[in-house]
């Protein structure tokens, strides 16, 4: 379980990034967590942006959200964006990450780029690159979260202090509250959704890994980690907007973007699910907090189906 934890980990980093929305036409007031009633509902649920990405905020920062555990507390139903307790199978796993068996990096990058990234693979993985077989998409996080354990251990973490960190992540802790309390587990989409990838887009996911690591570390998304946490803290949708109208003047060319947070918008926030399960029971619904604004968020998307949704605490 601590090794699909970490996968999940890796997953949250990226996703961090990639659910940029517009948000110049919808700038809705208020902080992280929302009632959701109207349009039929007998009982209301909740919706509550998470902090996910790195260790600056953890599950303990939810005591200073107010009206939090007493909307935790009224539902009977947790919907997070991802489940986390149950174990994917080795299948579903190798479906998601590993690469067809008749490709290998050797295929998708040219000379220069194969032996730039096979040292960088060769340092952190200690396995040469025509040894690894996992998508491009996933290398990157993988090869992000040993960086970001590195940084920790140089800063002075022990190995057990950084693992006790990652089990308090809020979406994770949160999950795992959820389930001693009784309440059932939805995940709205499947932890591996965002790296399954048709054959002909390994080439352009290599690329795009090769364009990252190269990138100058003023302008990688990975740079804006630390502003996310300072906003977040805020607890003022306006400090986001303003956050997500920064990144998305930098990024909004980059096809990584995108493309992967259109199809998580898409997946997540735009089919029938969340209406259908608000409809048989109270459900707190956490995701990350940057689906909650923008034309495409969270707020837009319900306020347009009928909902009423009102901000808690502020």
């Amino acid at each position: 379980m601590q090794k699909f934890n970490q996968l999940f980990l890796a997953f949250l980093t990226i996703a961090t990034f990639i659910t940029c929305t517009s948000t110049a036409k919808q700038r809705p007031e208020g902080g992280w967590l929302w009632k959701i009633s109207g349009n039929g509902l007998s009982h209301p649920s909740y919706l509550f942006g998470t902090y996910h990405g790195t260790y600056d905020i953890l599950y303990q920062y939810t005591d200073s959200i107010p009206e939090l555990h007493q909307a935790f507390n009224a539902c009977s139903q947790f919907a997070g964006e991802s489940e986390t307790t149950s174990k994917p199978t080795p299948a579903q796993v190798g479906a998601a990450i590993k690469l067809p068996k008749d490709t290998t990096y050797a295929d998708l990058l040219n000379k220069e780029d194969f032996h730039f990234l096979d040292s960088i693979v060769r340092q952190s993985l200690k396995s040469p690159l025509n040894k690894v077989y996992i998508k491009p998409n996933f290398l990157a996080l993988i090869l992000g979260e040993i960086e970001k354990g590195k940084k920790l251990v140089d800063t002075g973490y022990s190995q057990s202090r950084i693992d006790s960190m990652k089990s308090q992540v809020m979406d994770i802790a949160l999950e795992k509250k959820a389930k001693e309390k009784g309440l059932t587990i939805v995940g709205l989409e499947g932890i591996f959704d965002a790296f399954v990838s048709e054959k002909s887009n390994l080439k352009k996911e290599a690329d795009e890994l090769i364009s990252d690591l190269r990138e100058d570390d003023e302008i990688s998304p990975l740079s804006f980690v630390n502003t996310l946490s300072d906003v977040y803290r805020t607890q003022n949708m306006k400090s986001l907007i303003d956050f997500e109208v920064k990144v998305d003047s930098i990024f909004r060319t980059s096809p990584k973007l995108t493309e992967i947070g259109k199809r998580i918008r898409e997946d997540l926030l735009k089919r029938r699910k969340i209406p259908e399960l608000m409809k048989a029971q109270p459900t707190f619904i956490a995701v990350g907090v940057r689906h909650l604004p923008g034309k495409d968020g969270l707020i837009a998307l319900l306020l347009e189906k009928g909902y009423q949704v009102e901000p808690i605490g502020l």
